[in-house]
């Protein structure tokens, strides 16, 4: 065990990247002086592999979390790959989109979803990925579509408070505050679950671990390793639960953090 040895990890929308700006520039360079130091940054997403487009990729992470914890990469060797048993996403995806939801599920290898104007204009990577990357999406089959995760958006909010109580009995729901949109993950998975995992095959003490973040599946994250920080343009309920705060994202946040840690 190297206990001088520092494992970061980074949410990435909202928190390191926003799609139509990119990146800041203080953030990928305190990335690569992290890892100069000899620090592991770490990807921790709710995107899955296939929506992770290169600009995203360009700090190059020695290791990844995609999907919200689902599946797990370091090095190149997969350590988790979680999937959603079709069974329970042909009881599940029709009751959604009974009540109006708009549904993607997120794969390891793909996306899928209906094939209509509505999911391309209501999703900004399905969009994407139907331009750019037609490999990485499919039109939806409950039946045999490999799923980690699902993400609704909800037009009807009193419908869906009707289905939670089902929906939580097999999924972890992260709600967003600012947009009517869930992610459904299977239950028991999240960004700390994975954190786990890698910081036992690392070999790495919990209190040598950090994290950045600013949405509802950042939650457990931030709350479970040693300095959670929470970015200063993160949704109120992630800046009240974690335990440290910094500056927004386009304010060179990550960056100054990383500073105060004595990170770099």
């Amino acid at each position: 065990m190297n206990t001088e040895q520092k494992i970061v990890f980074f949410d990435v929308d909202g928190t390191i990247y926003q799609i139509g700006r990119g990146m800041p520039e203080s953030t990928r360079k305190a990335i690569a002086k992290l890892k100069e130091n000899g620090h592991i940054p770490v990807m921790c997403t709710g995107r899955p592999k296939p929506s992770v487009f290169p600009e995203v990729l360009e700090p190059d992470f020695p290791g990844m979390i995609c999907g919200a914890g689902t599946y797990i990469e370091y090095e190149g060797r997969i350590l988790r790959n979680v999937l959603i048993s079709n069974e329970l996403l042909m009881q599940q995806v029709p009751r959604l989109e009974k009540i109006g939801c708009c549904v993607v599920l997120e794969g390891p290898e793909y996306l899928s979803c209906r094939p209509d104007r509505e999911t391309r204009e209501l999703f900004s990577i399905v969009d994407r990925l139907e331009r750019e990357y037609p490999e990485r999406l499919k039109e939806m089959d409950l039946l045999t579509d490999r799923a980690c995760k699902l993400t609704a958006k909800i037009p009807d909010m009193a419908a869906f408070e009707r289905l939670v109580p089902e929906l939580e009995r097999a999924f972890e729901l992260a709600r967003y505050e600012r947009m009517p949109y869930v992610e459904m993950m299977p239950k028991g998975i999240s960004k700390a679950d994975g954190i786990r995992i890698l910081l036992e095959e690392l070999d790495i003490p919990l209190c040598n671990t950090y994290a950045f973040g600013d949405g509802p599946n950042d939650l457990e994250m931030l709350q479970y390793v040693q300095y959670g920080t929470a970015v200063g343009n993160a949704e109120e309920s992630v800046l009240r639960a974690a335990k440290y705060r910094t500056e927004g994202m386009w304010e060179d946040g990550v960056a100054r953090a990383l500073e105060r840690y004595g990170l770099i």
